[in-house]
């Protein structure tokens, strides 16, 4: 099993974006600031509803969101309303181990693909209440309390990250200062259980 494609749909600085990977090793190069790290942030994210370390449930905001999206659903309401922005990261997998999760629930449209849909969108029973929002002017930015987040395989089953059957973990130096107690504490651990060349190999 591999990853071979990823689209991502207005996640941070992306609006609109696919990536093909082959299977094996794969190099992003970019400048900074370019949205490197956004991949796999998007990837980690749909494979384990992590973001920043934290449960999405705990982390979803309007800042996850793609701010041009964002910025013209807001200057919409105030003429002719457009939909509210979602998040969609697309998930297509290489190979054939899962076949529960072949179908053409994908935006591709391809029947044979393999993978599943994590997705931050309006939650419809909320319409009524978000109507009269919107008819009171109140709404200057996204009306998060009224998202919902689901991950769906392309044959359209509704699953959890349990049902996943792959794993990630996301290794980020840059994110050191949201280190906590518990890293300093599993970092002794590794450290007492390692030898000097180990801990300087992984340094």
């Amino acid at each position: 099993m591999f990853i071979r494609k990823v689209k991502i749909r207005n996640f941070k600085c992306y609006k609109d974006f696919e990536i093909t990977l082959e299977e094996g090793l794969n190099i992003v190069v970019g400048d900074n600031e370019a949205g490197k790290s956004t991949i796999l942030e998007a990837i980690n994210l749909a494979l384990t509803g992590i973001i920043s370390g934290k449960s999405i449930w705990n982390e979803i905001s309007q800042y996850i969101f793609n701010k041009e999206a964002v910025d013209e659903y807001i200057v919409s309401l105030g003429t002719a309303p457009i939909a509210l922005p979602y998040i969609t990261i697309e998930i297509f997998f290489g190979g054939d181990e899962n076949p529960l999760m072949n179908g053409d629930a994908n935006s591709d449209r391809d029947n044979s693909a393999e993978g599943f849909c994590f997705k931050i969108a309006f939650n419809d029973k909320y319409a009524d209440e978000y109507e009269a929002l919107v008819q009171q002017g109140d709404v200057k930015s996204l009306p998060i309390e009224y998202y919902d987040i689901t991950w769906t395989t392309f044959a359209r089953d509704v699953i959890t990250t349990r049902s996943i059957p792959y794993k990630s973990s996301l290794i980020d130096s840059s994110e050191y200062r949201y280190q906590s107690g518990n890293d300093l504490y599993l970092s002794r651990i590794i450290k007492g259980s390692l030898e000097p060349e180990d801990i300087t190999s992984i340094a």
